[in-house]
């Protein structure tokens, strides 16, 4: 194959259930050889059913699109993700609600939501939500004198988060999340299926062994963490689940669901290694932590009328949740 017609944009339909991804590429594409297919999926050039991937060694299913983009070469794109820090390919953030005391952002998944600590001496942090939504506030001529964190949002979850613009609501809506006045609802997709539709989880957060966060019994230290979820749908190798938040213990949700052998897909931390059978191989590897907070309600700071905002769930979810179908 002259190298013209390799170095293109591939569009293939693969029926090589439990072969890796990489052999089958090497196969299927003429010129392309394996050490070549194995570095043009580490760098990122192809993608499973809209969804891209990292892994090689990906077992594919019965049948499933598959595009591969050599348009710009191998080589470049291998050496850029093996030597530099993820890029961002999604805008950081986005308005979801306007006020004159408070905004509402939905933040992009990979951005941190809070300015990480520094040592004395250090230049300050840059890239974190709070600096970006102070910049793109003074474009729209708001002077933004204060700008407070009400909650956060663990750096891999995307959507709703809201910030105070003075120092009254900053209180005000902080009250209403540690009193859990403010209603928080987010979506998951987890590996395994719960056993029952819908569940109301109460335990309590601790340390575990291994210093992580983790269910503890009831004599151990920790805190009551209540979270509820019920199994929006289930597929073959995953369920997408509603989860809501009764309390807001740090990554809560991660915790609670990977209690019951339900770990969110992409959670490094808190997913246990499973046996490699077969299911094991052939499911997909999640291109980020899949746990979205799709709405917010909280009441008004000034008049308490209620505020519900929604952030869309990004369109990865539904990519990824077809490859576990």
């Amino acid at each position: 194959m002259a190298a013209d017609a390799l170095y293109r944009l591939h569009r293939l339909t693969l029926e090589a259930p439990g072969q890796p991804l990489f052999a089958v590429l090497a196969e299927r594409l003429p010129g392309l050889s394996r050490h070549q297919a194995r570095r043009a999926i580490m760098g990122g050039l192809v993608s499973l059913a809209g969804v891209p991937t990292h892994e090689p060694k990906h077992a594919l299913p019965d049948r499933i699109e598959v595009e591969v983009d050599l348009r710009h070469g191998i080589e470049r794109s291998f050496h850029a993700v093996k030597h530099s820090e993820p890029v961002l390919t999604a805008k950081p953030f986005t308005f979801v609600c306007e006020d004159e005391r408070f905004v509402v952002v939905d933040k992009a998944a990979g951005v941190m939501s809070i300015a990480p600590p520094r040592e004395v001496g250090d230049p300050p942090p840059r890239g974190h939500l709070p600096e970006l939504v102070r910049r793109a506030l003074r474009k729209r001529g708001h002077e933004c004198r204060f700008l407070g964190q009400v909650h956060r949002l663990d750096r891999e979850t995307s959507g709703c988060l809201v910030m105070a613009l003075d120092r009254e609501a900053q209180r005000l809506l902080s009250e209403q999340f540690a009193s859990h006045a403010a209603s928080r609802v987010y979506r998951a997709l987890v590996v395994g299926s719960p056993r029952n539709d819908a569940e109301r989880l109460v335990e309590r957060i601790g340390r575990g062994e291994d210093g992580r966060r983790a269910m503890v019994d009831e004599d151990d230290a920790g805190k009551e963490a209540v979270t509820s979820f019920k199994v929006l749908r289930r597929m073959r190798m995953g369920a997408e689940l509603e989860v809501s938040l009764e309390t807001g213990r740090t990554h809560q949700i991660r915790v609670a669901l990977a209690g019951i052998g339900c770990p969110v897909f992409g959670d490094k931390v808190y997913a246990e290694r499973r046996k490699r059978d077969d299911l094991h191989l052939a499911r997909p590897k999640a291109p980020r932590l899949m746990l979205h907070a799709e709405r917010l309600a909280f009441d008004h700071p000034s008049d308490g009328r209620r505020i519900e905002v929604v952030a869309p769930v990004p369109a990865e979810f539904d990519a990824f949740a077809r490859l576990l179908a």
